[in-house]
This record gives structure tokens, C-alpha cells and sequence, in this order.
């Protein structure tokens, strides 16, 4: 956990505000920047598996604990909207684990502002055939693996 926003910190330097994203019950980075230490959780389902540490890393909360500008905490609706925009805007396939920075790319995004740069990580194509049609299909309930295996 950590370990993409720690990347992208190390290698741009200053003058850039670097984001953390993580699934809502996830969420180790915030609380362990809220209390200054690395806090474990229990992670909670969703469809952002690889967004599932029971505890931040100890080399990245180093490097993110000081320089890291926020953590956004995205459910899995949004997730799954991020998803469905990369795959039919960018035609590209990226996991929802991936999808997770373009939601909170979204929610941080303030309406009709065009002055910034924004710059989203993609990672990974990791995802089932099957998760990737329950994505696609209009509005489906309940998106975790577990339900899309159902």
C-alpha cells in the first residue's frame, strides 16, 4: 500500500501535488497519515483487490508521509464508472484497482475547471472476463469479485 503515489513522489520531486486513492474501508494510507504512524485495517470487500493492504508499506508511507497532498477514498460505484470511461473512451484495459486513480481523479476534479494538469496512474490489466462484463453491464448491484463470480 503506498507504493505508486510513494513512486510518482520520488521520481517528480517538488512542484507537483501527489494524491493517494483508496477504496472506501480500505484505507490505511489516511489513517495512518491521520495518526502518524502506519495503522493496519481490516480491508474490506471490493473490486479494487490490489488496493486491499491490511497496512500501508513501511518504505512508502516514509516517502508519503510528509509530501502526500491527500488521500481520496472512492467507493466501488465510482470505481466502476472510472472503469467503463477508460475502457470505452481510451480503449484501454486497466484493472479496477487501476480505475481507482481516475475516480478520484473525478471526485477531486472541480466542475469546469480547465486550468490544471492532471496527470492519473493506470496500472495493471489484471481483471476477470467476468468482472469486466458485470462492469460493463448497465447498473449490476453488487460489483465485488465475490458477487461477480454469483
Amino acid at each position: 500500500g503506498g507504493g505508486v503515489a510513494g513512486g510518482c513522489l520520488a521520481a517528480a520531486g517538488s512542484g507537483i501535488e501527489v494524491y493517494g486513492v483508496e477504496p472506501v474501508g480500505c484505507d490505511s494510507l489516511a489513517r495512518s497519515l491521520a495518526a502518524g504512524v502506519r495503522v493496519p485495517v481490516a480491508p474490506a470487500p471490493t473490486i479494487a483487490d490490489g488496493l486491499r493492504p491490511s497496512c500501508v508499506g513501511e518504505l512508502p508511507f516514509a516517502i508519503v508521509r510528509n509530501t502526500l497532498r491527500g488521500v481520496v477514498r472512492v467507493d466501488d460505484d465510482e470505481i466502476a464508472a472510472a472503469f467503463r470511461l477508460i475502457l470505452t473512451e481510451l480503449k484501454v484495459l486497466a484493472e479496477p484497482s487501476g480505475a481507482a486513480g481516475l475516480a478520484g481523479a473525478l471526485r477531486l476534479a472541480p466542475e469546469g475547471d480547465r486550468q490544471r494538469t492532471v496527470g492519473v496512474v493506470l496500472t495493471g490489466g489484471n481483471v476477470e472476463a467476468a468482472l469486466v462484463a458485470r462492469l460493463m453491464a448497465p447498473r449490476s448491484g453488487d460489483l465485488t469479485r465475490e458477487g461477480a463470480a454469483a
